[in-house]
């Protein structure tokens, strides 16, 4: 799981990408399908169609078992009711010990935050780029 200490850390360099090419963005939203809550990290609006929804999990060292809410509503199918009205759902798993795993699912995008901080953005870009490409969001 992901260290709780640092998921403000997570949740500002996504709300900083999030600022520079979106048109809004929300954090910590939460959405409610059929009685059950989930609370998850940041929202944000790519042009006028598509409304991203992202739980962001910082790790600061090796994790086996990668979990999110995400996991969740797509077991269950809440995401086809948000995808029928524009609004696109996944998780960002955000690594500063090592290089992510290669994920399976397709809700699903991991990067690796290199030392250097001018490198930062460039990552979390390129993850974030991945992710709209697995959920078929055109920019």
């Amino acid at each position: 799981m992901s260290d709780a200490p640092l998921n403000p850390l997570g949740n500002a360099i996504v709300a900083c990408y999030a600022l520079g090419k979106c048109y809004d963005v929300v954090l910590e939203p939460g959405v409610t399908a059929r009685d059950t809550t989930f609370n998850l990290v940041v929202a944000f609006r790519m042009g006028d169609e598509a409304l991203i929804i992202l739980e962001v999990k910082l790790h600061r060292r090796d994790v086996d078992i990668l979990e999110t809410q995400m996991d969740e509503m797509y077991a269950l199918g809440y995401h086809i009711s948000l995808l029928k009205r524009g609004i696109r759902i996944g998780a960002l798993h955000i690594y500063t010990s090592r290089q992510p795993p290669e994920l399976a699912n397709r809700w699903t995008a991991a990067v690796y935050l290199p030392p250097d901080p001018r490198e930062v953005p460039t990552h979390v870009d390129n993850a974030i780029d991945q992710l709209l490409n697995k959920l078929r969001v055109r920019c």
